[in-house]
């Protein structure tokens, strides 16, 4: 780590001088074009979700499916938490959050599922987190 050395009063005079430029700094090499378009594909992936969570919830029925709903709807709450969280990044690196409806499915990692059997749900609901995961 000695050679980690960093010059604390000029990255402050530099955060002082360049701050309307907001969250993006010349330190960050990365092509912010292609990081917003890549996290709003993770946005999508992550409204797919929301929207296939949700109608699991309101589709789950019979005996075993109470606790099982609960699950659906906790998941479709955290999902669009990480759609808020995306979301607000790709403001902060100055870009757009694409929620236009026409073409969420397209741009999205993961799939819609319309399965009524609870055993199918469950098993769509595990195959997207895998997605969402690896993606």
């Amino acid at each position: 780590m000695s050679d980690f050395i960093l010059d604390v009063k000029k990255i402050r005079a530099r955060a002082h001088q360049h701050v309307e430029e907001g969250a993006v700094t010349d330190g960050n090499r990365a092509d912010r074009k292609r990081v917003v378009d890549v996290l709003n594909d993770a946005l999508a992936t992550e409204l797919v979700c929301v929207l296939r969570y949700k109608r699991h919830f309101y589709m789950a029925r019979g005996m075993n499916s109470e606790s099982v709903k609960a699950e659906f709807l906790q998941h479709a709450i955290e999902e669009q938490q990480h759609a808020d969280w995306i979301a607000e990044r790709i403001t902060q690196l100055d870009g757009e959050p694409n929620f236009n409806p026409e073409g969420i499915a397209q741009r999205s990692h993961a799939e819609y599922d319309e399965s009524t059997d609870l055993q199918a749900m469950v098993r769509a609901d595990l195959i997207a987190e895998r997605i969402a995961i690896e993606t």
